[in-house]
């Protein structure tokens, strides 16, 4: 990955990322999934032990699939967790199973699960956090749909002493050499990317080689 880039305002490189989601053929978005789904359950017991509580999201539109990924998790064992979109741009979070009823949310076309809300000081034992992305950067600069809720939730969830590991999913195209586009203090970095090509551990070190999460 050659790093040598020359950084473009946020704005205008977000749109460019939409713009090439939608070029994307229609059976993208369930095959990335599938890849995703795959690589994610084969490397989580390395990460999380059996039981553990991981947050997901339940992927929207032409982002890669996340159906697969999530039953899963269930199905492994894990207690999933989902995010519910708060005044404020704060996430709150409700457990999920492939039988949890949905609604929409703030935003209508982003479905939401149904059920008591928990805050960050309710789930103390998060162990792993997929979250979504437009697309990350080697240095682990996530560009987000531009919101703020999840810098908010990683900030707060650091900032209370949880190291849980940050993981954005996106597709291949979508990882990208660093300072590919500038970013600013409020940008909370991941620590890994997963895309339909699997796991990479990040910041990239400094020869650029990929290494496993």
């Amino acid at each position: 990955m050659d790093d040598s880039v020359t950084p473009v305002p946020k704005i205008p490189a977000r749109t460019e990322f939409r713009r090439l989601r939608r070029l994307l053929p229609g059976t993208a978005a369930q095959e990335a999934g599938l890849a995703l789904a795959d690589h994610a359950l084969a490397e989580l017991p390395e990460l999380v032990p059996a039981g553990g509580t991981v947050a997901a999201y339940l992927s929207a539109g032409s982002e890669p699939a996340t159906t697969s990924l999530l039953e899963g998790l269930v199905e492994a064992g894990y207690d999933v967790v989902l995010p519910v979109c708060e005044p404020g741009r704060r996430l709150s979070w409700c457990h999920w199973t492939p039988g949890t009823a949905l609604q929409p949310g703030l935003f209508p076309s982003v479905p939401e699960p149904v059920g008591q809300r928990l805050s960050l000081q309710e789930l103390p034992a998060l162990d792993l956090v997929f979250l979504p992305a437009l697309a990350i950067d080697s240095a682990g600069v996530r560009m987000g749909q531009g919101g703020g809720y999840y810098d908010r939730f990683l900030a707060e969830l650091r900032a209370a002493g949880n190291h849980a590991l940050a993981v954005a999913l996106v597709y291949d195209h979508e990882f990208v050499p660093a300072a590919s586009w500038a970013s600013d203090a409020f940008d909370q970095p991941v620590d890994g990317v997963l895309t339909p090509s699997g796991w990479t551990r990040l910041p990239l070190d400094p020869a650029g080689s990929r290494h496993a999460v």
